[in-house]
């Protein structure tokens, strides 16, 4: 699963309409598909034809409440397309977390808790730099910038890579940063002046495709639904089934370095002498359990001890061959968040797949 987040210090450069409409193709070459609104504006949730009325939960109480998890919050927008909206209440959360520890994690604990099955999950940002950008930061492993032409966008995208540099050097978090030119009218001579600038600065990481302004964009916004789904024979539409593509393409380069630090963070069961080593990092649970086919799905579970460092672990003889197993925090059954491998269950949840030589 890749988590991208979008993100520029700049308003109107096309955040919102980058994460829309790139969902939105994604979807349409098959792949399952999570938007997380984290702009207080909510304008990802207006474009996707929600408002305020149309959903309970939202942004804030993934959040604030440790009890809401993805699942509960999400909204189908379309086959493949799901949405956690986002409202006016989001801009209180920089108050009620002031002085929390470890509120820039909060939105990364509440995705390692809930079940995902999707193949991309792709934040909108909002613009600026606080503790919404940061936990959409932490909670990604990548991350798109839409640059328009013009100064302060590219003043904008020196000052991200510079809070990108304070979490690789003080969080150790890497993040693969692409740059995106949008609504950018390559006619223009200080344009194409531009692009040239920052791909000589930034070289590979700025990507190929180009989204050209168009009236259809904004139609579409007005509308409540993708470019897509409004012209897809459009520009616009064009322009984002390739950026998709491009995306797609560049799933393995760009996931490597994430992947390298979630693997050095995280930990999946370990096969040691004395059994399996199972190990996970719930850090507001209370109670945490262990069960799967190697106890016959047993409701109480092999209880977890938490460690000193907040993680819960504890060891389980495990007989040869293949296993499905799940957690049980704090009453509520969950696959393990740090283990890629995973099977649909009957339930049309997963559960977590280990094997055993």
């Amino acid at each position: 699963m890749r988590v991208i987040a979008l993100a520029n210090q700049k308003g109107g450069c096309g955040k919102t309409t980058t994460a829309v409409n790139l969902a939105a193709a994604l979807a349409r070459m098959g792949q399952q598909v999570l938007v997380i609104d984290s702009d207080p504006q909510g304008h990802a949730t207006l474009a996707l034809g929600l408002h305020e009325q149309d959903f309970s939960l939202s942004t804030y109480d993934l959040l604030l409440t440790s009890d809401v998890l993805v699942e509960d919050a999400r909204v189908e927008v379309e086959p493949r397309l799901h949405l956690v909206p986002a409202g006016v209440e989001l801009s209180a959360v920089e108050a009620r977390l002031a002085g929390v520890e470890g509120r820039e994690n909060r939105l990364r604990d509440t995705l390692r808790r809930s079940d995902l099955a999707y193949d991309v999950i792709l934040i909108d940002c909002p613009p600026a730099v606080g503790i919404l950008t940061f936990n959409a930061l932490l909670a990604s492993g990548e991350v798109i910038v839409p640059v328009d032409a013009s100064t302060y966008s590219r003043q904008a995208v020196t000052k991200l890579h510079e809070t990108l540099d304070v979490l690789r050097d003080r969080r150790g978090h890497e993040v693969a940063v692409r740059l995106l030119l949008s609504n950018y009218d390559v006619r223009s001579r200080y344009a194409r002046s531009m692009r040239e600038e920052l791909g000589a600065v930034y070289g590979d990481t700025l990507l190929a495709t180009i989204i050209h302004p168009t009236v259809r964009l904004r139609e579409a916004a007005e509308h409540g639904i993708p470019v897509i789904d409004h012209d897809p024979r459009s520009r616009g539409a064009r322009d984002f089934m390739d950026l998709a593509r491009e995306v797609t393409d560049q799933a393995v380069d760009l996931t490597v370095p994430a992947l390298d630090h979630w693997t050095a963070l995280l930990h999946g069961p370990e096969i040691t002498p004395e059994g399996v080593r199972f190990v996970a990092d719930f850090p507001r649970a209370k109670d945490v359990r262990l069960t799967g086919s190697f106890n016959d799905w047993s409701r109480q579970g092999t209880p977890l001890y938490r460690r000193e460092d907040g993680r819960w672990e504890c060891v389980v003889p495990v007989q040869p061959g293949p296993h499905q197993y799940r957690f049980i925090v704090d009453g509520v059954w969950l696959p393990d968040p740090h283990n890629a491998h995973n099977v649909t269950n009957e339930f049309g949840g997963s559960n977590s797949l280990l094997q055993v030589s």
